[in-house]
């Protein structure tokens, strides 16, 4: 293999690697504070640590991870100012988002919206909580995509990986669960109804709803916190979740 190769399949073994601690960031298999040491990542991920290096230097100018002097590489979790700031943009963004595609949406894409929420069934029995984020996820990608606006879905999409990190982070009641649910099949009526209103009008109660179900002041500027520094305790296990955002 060629210098020219080398180099190409090393970029890709640092993308790869990138996209997989990510998603393990982002699945809650490591979970904020916990430690991320490159002989570890090099060793369970199978590639050198180059590519390792090279992934967590992008990991970490995107926040995902921190590096400090006394704690060396770790999870890094979103602060409450973060997460606010996220359900401000949304807040901003999405009502607006969902009013456009109950207008533009395709009939071929509400009618594969509709069967998937006809197999999902009518209600979030135990143990079914990931299949009901995949719904969510795919509700809303089909609104960001639907409503035509290329700047505003670029934003949405890139967001999309912050939000689905809160909702992983934590798993909420049982009543939060059916009342999100119900709140985007409100909002799959009033796609299907073409109600621009209605759709913005329910898009921006189930945002407001979530914010207030995880004590975020949603359109309120958001408290200074730090990032989550890793304590000396053994981190949460990932199956130990709190409260959801829909």
């Amino acid at each position: 293999m060629n210098e020219s190769n080398l180099a190409a399949a090393d970029i890709g073994r640092a993308a790869a690697s990138y996209r997989e601690i990510k998603s393990r960031i982002m699945d809650r298999r490591y979970v904020p504070g916990e430690k991320l040491s490159e002989v570890r990542l090099a060793a369970e991920l199978g590639v050198g640590r180059s590519p390792i290096r090279t992934a967590l230097a992008r990991l970490q100018g995107e926040g995902w991870i921190a590096v400090s002097p006394q704690s060396g590489t770790y999870v890094r979790g979103l602060t409450d100012a973060e997460m606010n700031e996220v359900f401000e943009l949304r807040l901003i963004l999405e009502p607006a988002v969902a009013g456009l595609a109950a207008e533009r949406m395709a009939d071929q894409e509400l009618s594969k919206l509709r069967h998937a929420f006809e197999a999902f069934g009518t209600e979030i029995a135990e143990g079914r909580v990931e299949e009901y984020l995949a719904l969510d996820l795919q509700t809303h990608r089909a609104i960001y995509s639907a409503a035509g606006n290329h700047l505003i879905h670029g934003i949405l999409v890139n967001l999309l990986d912050k939000v689905h990190w809160i909702q992983r982070a934590s798993v909420g009641s049982p009543p939060r669960q059916t009342r999100a649910f119900g709140e985007i099949r409100d909002l799959l009526a009033a796609l299907e109804s073409r109600d621009a209103d209605r759709a913005a009008s329910v898009m921006r109660t189930h945002i407001l709803r979530t914010a207030k179900f995880r004590n975020l002041p949603a359109g309120l500027p958001g408290a200074t916190a730090e990032a989550a520094a890793p304590s000396k305790e053994k981190p949460e296990p990932a199956r130990r979740r709190s409260r959801a955002a829909g």
